[in-house]
């Protein structure tokens, strides 16, 4: 992962470009989230969200049930097709991103999987807030 970041910093430096940076900055905090539904585990989702946001909420309780009946979801990656910066500030920004649910399953503790359905591009507007471990989604 490493290397992708190397990556995408190089080209935000050649571009100069805002969204690609953002969109750098969510995709760590996605990778984030990610490991929690695959190691299921709700307390790693302290690392990509604020405690009070709604999105945290819900996939702590998404996460939960899957644990609860044996299974952990692995591939909930979000692709992000685009990002645009809607307005920012030193300590908060508010990004315009379209993007979608990459290819994911479910592993069950008896060895099985089930894939999910696919998920097609939504659009949403993701508030990211600097807190004092980094930057951290609200909603």
């Amino acid at each position: 992962m490493d290397w992708i970041l190397a990556w995408v910093a190089a080209i935000a430096a050649l571009a100069g470009s805002d969204e690609v940076h953002w969109a750098g900055v969510l995709g760590e905090l996605d990778d984030v989230r990610a490991q929690a539904f695959a190691n299921a585990d709700p307390a790693l989702l302290s690392e990509a969200y604020v405690r009070a946001s709604s999105a945290r909420k819900a996939d702590a309780a998404l996460i939960r049930d899957y644990r609860s009946r044996g299974a952990q979801v692995v591939g909930a990656d979000f692709i992000v097709l685009s990002c645009k910066v809607k307005s920012a500030s030193a300590d908060r920004v508010s990004l315009i991103v379209v993007d979608r649910l990459a290819p994911a399953h479910v592993e069950w503790d008896d060895g099985t999987t089930r894939r999910l359905p696919r998920d097609l591009p939504t659009r949403r507007v993701v508030t990211l807030i600097l807190t004092s471990h980094g930057w951290r989604i609200e909603n």
